[in-house]
């Protein structure tokens, strides 16, 4: 299987160009040696890379920018589909994946164009045959843009909410329900915590269209040019804007004016709960108390600041549902102290790595990037997986 990769930039320095590659490997900076490179004060040296492995094309922050935002989320590595939105610094790409499988057929197929003067055998065809088919496309086509008149005749963003799940198509010149400038669901919310999930479509610009909950922004769809996207998009609801205990309204607004020009849709929009623990404030204290002994003894072993972090983590999901927001308070102002002091460790680990690279030493560099694996142990997290990456080319010299 051969996989193009666009880089197309949608916001940004350089809007509209597109860059173009196939090959198993792509690595984005602002250094020369980069395939893409990318001359901007926030773009890295070696910002991120996009490897392409079996069928499945990946995409991996390299740790050495501001980080990697994939429709909206920042990830470490991650799959990369056909119409995702990509971010880093100043620039919003969308992505497309072009897939040609090379087959006999396919070869041959080659064989015929070449040996026919680039004609294809549709022409080889009686004249009768192809006229039919001809009339028989042009009946199809005709038909769909009728239906899709008839259906996007009426502008229903006025016409009140619809209570979720929605499966239906629902948009502006989609098909579907026609909703020019937006639409709203409401749900009744029983629980303190709740997920989001729908499938875009057709969304050509950034932040073209805003998702609301109660009037306040959740996020912005991303973007899913000219098709529909392969997966469900996932929001998590805030609990702080969430009505527990009463109608909540999630509103799909289209902001580009004027918003009768401009093509979106939706579908398969629905709400879930997410199980939560129920409110239990010795165990919440407990996993603080813990957190706490990990961070005294930080300077005895170097994971346990880490460890401390994920005690307040698992400490949050006890008092999510509690009333009294004491001990939950408590929890995140730790948690965010810890947090920004094991910030500061990989930062500082980070700027001596640059420094003994530069200066050649790289038995210097691989002990500080030894530092980072050991403070930060989680492979999930960014910071580990770059720093052992590194390593591991460091290694191979």
């Amino acid at each position: 299987m051969l996989t193009t990769v666009q880089f197309t930039i949608v916001e940004g320095p350089d809007e509209g160009t597109r860059y173009e590659f196939r090959q198993k490997e792509i690595q984005v900076g602002s250094d020369f040696t980069n395939d893409l490179i990318l001359s901007h004060a926030e773009i890295a040296a070696k910002h991120f890379r996009i490897v392409e492995d079996k069928e499945e094309i990946f995409l991996e922050d390299l740790g050495e920018g501001t980080g990697i935002k994939l429709n909206g989320l920042f990830v470490s590595r991650g799959p990369l589909h056909n119409g995702d939105e990509l971010q880093i610094g100043p620039y919003v790409f969308h992505i497309s994946l072009l897939r040609e499988e090379i087959t006999d057929e396919f070869i041959q197929g080659l064989q015929v164009l070449e040996g026919t003067g680039g004609r294809p055998s549709f022409f080889k065809r009686p004249p009768v045959l192809a006229l039919l088919s001809v009339l028989l496309v042009v009946l199809i086509y005709s038909a769909v843009r009728l239906s899709m008149t008839e259906r996007e005749g009426e502008d229903l963003s006025n016409s009140g909410p619809l209570t979720l799940p929605v499966h239906e198509i629902i948009g502006h010149k989609v098909g579907g329900k026609n909703y020019v400038e937006k639409v709203e669901f409401t749900f009744f919310a029983q629980k303190p915590k709740y997920r989001l999930r729908y499938l875009p479509g057709y969304i050509r610009y950034p932040q073209l269209v805003g998702i609301y909950l109660n009037d306040e922004k959740l996020a912005d769809v991303p973007l899913t040019i000219d098709r529909w996207a392969d997966e469900l998009v996932s929001v998590d609801i805030p609990g702080t804007i969430l009505k527990v205990g009463e109608v909540n309204t999630v509103r799909f607004d289209n902001r580009k004016n004027p918003p009768e020009k401009t093509r979106w849709g939706i579908r398969e929009v629905s709400i879930h709960e997410v199980p939560i623990p129920k409110c239990d404030v010795e165990v919440a204290q407990k996993y603080l108390r813990l957190s706490n002994e990990k961070y005294e003894e930080r300077r005895i072993n170097d994971p346990n600041l880490y460890a401390a972090i994920q005690y307040l983590r698992e400490g949050l999901e006890y008092v999510i549902a509690c009333e009294d927001a004491q001990v939950r308070d408590a929890l995140l102002e730790t948690r965010e102290r810890y947090e920004a002091e094991l910030q500061g460790k990989y930062e500082d680990f980070l700027f001596n790595t640059k420094k003994f690279l530069k200066l050649k030493d790289l038995d210097a560099a691989k002990i500080e990037l030894q530092n980072i694996i050991s403070h930060v142990p989680d492979e999930a997290d960014r910071r580990h997986r770059a720093a052992r990456d590194l390593l591991e080319k460091l290694d191979k010299r």
